[in-house]
């Protein structure tokens, strides 16, 4: 863990190591601003991971304000009320906060008090509540290139040609994917996870609603999802994904649905995002709550599913902005009244995945678009009826739902972008929908389709590089040395030497430092001496082809 996540994760165990006994309702408490904040878009290695600071740069996204942790000083403040801090929001600039009706008078009095999230408490809800009611609802009825035995899970991800890559050695190396689930009960010794553990490729756990690093205690769901990108057992069960790491975050309450969950979203994707997670993985979604909470005051209409309304999609759209490739399940609500997608799969920037039977038809569980905004949804599609799934006995089941279709989406995203690690995210979702089966045609059942990640590679290759050999050029390309105290030097092939290309110098805060059109030589340098200590980019292009290069100045 570097140091700089660890320091954010400090701030948040600083706040929330008290008692979990909930005693008062809980409000998302909002701020006006970040002034005189110790923190600057800056400086964001002091909380952001270089990882997450590397993301945002490759896709030329600056940090933001939205970025910076919460006011320290807000915090003291807040704690001076006598309320019980749970976590800071960075996104939403706020703090979760458990308190009495005469502490939350003394909140409102504080001169940088903006607000109370839905105006109400988001609360926290015991395990006497009824049934979850949520997406995952209906699955609960029911190294090298060489040749894998992908068992049992083979039909569902040759239906999406992952073998293909995987042939070519992408299988998820370097790639970082965050989970949000009920949790990953056993997941601590299954044995189709036993790879994923003896190459410590777990970076990290954490259960929100405990507010406690085991995530392995609860949750059957969250295994039955993780399996199909992370499972690796030849013969029996190989994931979409079974190289990349993992974080596992606990963010769904088993025993009653309530805005809570929206929240422990949230700060989960914040801490993805900290993290330097490159994709998110949601198999959940939103639009009623169950006991005290099933009310207007609470519960979301249709119009409500524009994907910017609900807490959770508010969140997501954040998420989104930083770089990360969020993927969510479009929900199972396509045979029951309300039909339609659930938050955050709202969300235009989103990978909203749909079910599909093996022939590719729509699933009838599947929920439907377009969202409140009039935007087609969901975008993709796979398997989600006998969708084979690990459990938490360490077989392999079949299991129905949009739940298990969304991970096989994230698993391919993940390795066509470690394939392809020039391209955005967005660019990843064109690139995935341009795939679909029926991309020539989409509708608001299935997106546009089932993807194919043949097609996927032949779309880059057509769309995002030249003809000829300037791929292979450009890669060739050398950076020395590494560390660098002055002068950077690129070594150019000898077919580049000459050209016109575009160097872009980024700094630790995704600014620009140099930006140059500029002819080639064998040789090329770039004055490096007066940059400040810290980690950079040179982004290359050359025609339509790009190398990205990093490097430290000391």
């Amino acid at each position: 863990m570097s140091k700089s996540l660890f320091t954010v994760i400090f701030i948040i165990a600083a706040i929330s190591n008290a008692a979990f006994a909930q005693s008062n309702p809980r409000y998302l408490v909002l701020f006006k601003d970040k002034a005189g904040s110790p923190y600057s878009v800056d400086k964001p290695a002091d909380f952001l991971s270089e990882r997450a600071v590397a993301r945002r740069m490759r896709q030329n996204i600056s940090v933001t304000n939205a970025d910076l942790p919460v006011n320290p000083a807000y915090i003291t403040a807040l704690k001076q009320t006598g309320a019980q801090l749970i976590f800071p929001s960075r996104w939403f600039n706020g703090v979760l906060v458990e308190a009495s009706a005469t502490q939350l008078d003394a909140i409102k009095k504080l001169a940088f008090f903006k607000g109370i999230e839905l105006n109400l408490p988001v609360a926290n809800v015991s395990e006497k509540s009824p049934g979850i009611q949520r997406v995952a609802k209906t699955n609960e009825k029911f190294e090298a290139a060489e040749d894998l035995d992908y068992g049992n899970m083979n039909a569902q991800l040759a239906l999406m040609e992952v073998p293909e890559l995987h042939k070519k050695g992408f299988q998820g190396e370097n790639m970082l994917i965050a989970v949000m689930d009920n949790g990953f009960v056993n997941g601590n010794t299954l044995g189709f996870l036993n790879q994923l553990r003896t190459e410590n490729r777990i970076l990290d756990t954490y259960d929100f609603l405990n507010r406690e690093t085991n995530v392995y205690n609860s949750g059957s769901h969250g295994i039955n999802v993780l399996s199909t990108m992370a499972a690796y057992q030849p013969g029996t069960m190989i994931g979409a994904a079974f190289k990349a790491s993992y974080a596992l975050y606990h963010t769904e309450n088993d025993f009653g649905e309530s805005p809570y969950e929206e929240i422990t979203w949230l700060l989960a994707a914040e801490r993805a995002d900290s993290l330097g997670a490159d994709v998110i993985n949601t198999s959940l979604g939103y639009y009623s709550f169950d006991d005290d909470f099933a009310s207007d005051a609470y519960n979301y209409t249709y119009e409500d599913m524009d994907g910017k309304t609900t807490i959770i999609s508010r969140a997501a759209r954040y998420a989104t902005r930083t770089g990360m490739l969020v993927v969510n399940s479009a929900g199972n609500e396509g045979n029951n009244s309300w039909r339609y997608i659930t938050a955050p799969a709202d969300v235009d920037s989103v990978l909203t995945v749909g079910a599909s039977n093996y022939d590719r038809s729509y699933a009838a569980l599947s929920s439907i678009g377009p969202n409140a905004a009039g935007q087609q949804k969901p975008d993709l599609a796979a398997v989600g009826v006998g969708t084979v799934v690990g459990t938490i006995s360490g077989s392999a089941a079949s299991g129905n739902g949009t739940s298990f279709s969304s991970p096989l989406i994230a698993g391919l995203a993940a390795i066509l972008w470690q394939a392809h690690p020039s391209l955005t995210a967005q660019q990843i979702i064109y690139v995935l929908k341009k795939s679909g089966h029926q991309a020539a045609a989409p509708d608001n059942l299935l997106g546009y389709g089932v993807p194919s990640a043949v097609k996927a590679e032949q779309i880059i290759a057509d769309e995002f590089t030249p003809l000829g050999t300037e791929k292979e050029l450009v890669s060739a390309i050398v950076l020395a040395p590494n560390p660098v105290t002055s002068n950077v030097t690129l070594t150019i092939p000898p077919a580049l030497i000459g050209k016109h290309a575009r160097l872009n110098l980024l700094g630790i805060n995704g600014v620009s430092r140099y930006d140059k059109n500029e002819r080639l030589t064998e040789s090329h340098t770039i004055f490096a001496g007066d940059l400040p200590a810290g980690l950079y980019l040179i982004s290359i292009q050359v025609d339509n082809q790009e190398r990205i290069l990093k490097f430290i100045k000391k």
